[in-house]
């Protein structure tokens, strides 16, 4: 598996870390095989219905003699929307396509080894508008 995965990375602005690289390979990934109403911003949660994903705190699950890791990266989703269902419906859709899928798309700068669901996608409320808030978190697991 080392073998597999560049240990070349190159310095600069538009380089693409692991994480970086992650990110957006899961998105992508997402928004062509999951049943979601808008693509996925990294920016942040828009005002009207909309989806959003960020990296969480990841922690190293195993270290190599040749500094390689594996590392457990939580990614937060979140989605607003009008109808309570549409919210359930699409994070859900999110998290079980990525527990059930049985090879991950790899990246240049990482393995991507697994993703299992660390919180079910559940309401965390609402907002003045009455738009409904949900959440779930999905940890991935990479080496790089």
């Amino acid at each position: 598996m080392e073998a597999s995965v560049s240990k070349s990375i190159t310095k600069g602005a538009d380089e693409l870390t692991p994480i970086k690289e992650l990110m957006t390979l899961l998105i992508k990934t997402a928004e062509e095989n999951c049943k979601l109403d808008n693509k996925i911003s990294l920016k942040e949660l828009s005002h009207k219905n909309s989806l959003y994903a960020e990296p969480g705190e990841g922690f190293t699950e195993a270290r190599y003699y040749d500094n390689s890791t594996v590392k457990i990266i939580p990614v937060l989703f979140l989605c607003r929307s009008d109808e309570q269902e549409r919210c359930f419906e699409q994070l859900e859709s999110i998290c079980n396509y990525f527990e059930r899928l049985q090879e991950y798309p790899q990246g240049k700068n990482f393995a991507w080894l697994n993703t299992e669901t660390a919180k079910e996608p559940s309401k965390i409320g609402r907002d003045e508008g009455g738009a409904y808030h949900y959440s779930c978190i999905l940890n991935c697991k990479i080496f790089y």
